[in-house]
């Protein structure tokens, strides 16, 4: 089995024009924590994560600077607490590039990449979601749910 048998096929996507209160809509519309960020022909030029928006709004505000985004969630609450610069700041932020938020270096797999390694880079990365590449060009997305969902799907339901 390969990337391209368990790979979500419509993927959400901004471009590299489009800000960050654009990609924080698509994540409560669409209730997803993360997109790929692409240029023509769907060639990924980055990805931006809600853990990338919370780790680069704490930099910016706050000059923090941790290992793992769990770290980012303590300034982010705290400036939430403060008075109304916070929306202040909030909507400054917004106003910044998606690319300049998010991370440009984006671990991808091949669509015939098998499902044992895709679990691997998973794993192994700590990331929740991986892009399925094809040709240099975006065509689906695998998170760790999915793999999880194919598991149990395969070896639990299938023994009833």
């Amino acid at each position: 089995m390969n990337a391209e048998d368990i790979m979500i096929h419509s993927v959400i996507t901004v471009t590299d024009t489009e800000n960050v209160e654009t990609v924080l809509r698509k994540f409560v519309e669409y209730r997803i924590s993360g997109v790929p960020i692409v240029v023509q022909d769907n060639k990924i030029v980055g990805y931006i994560s809600d853990g990338d928006v919370m780790r680069a709004f704490a930099q910016q505000y706050h000059g923090f600077h941790g290992f793992d985004s769990g770290f980012y969630m303590f300034p982010f609450l705290e400036a939430i607490g403060e008075d109304d610069s916070f929306a202040t700041k909030f909507h400054e932020f917004c106003q910044r590039r998606a690319l300049d938020a998010g991370v440009r270096r984006v671990i991808c797999v091949q669509a015939d990449e098998p499902l044992e390694q895709v679990a691997r880079i998973l794993s192994q990365r700590k990331i929740k979601k991986v892009p399925v590449i094809k040709e240099g060009r975006l065509i689906g997305i695998i998170s760790r749910g999915d793999v999880i969902h194919k598991v149990v799907s395969k070896y639990l339901m299938s023994n009833r």
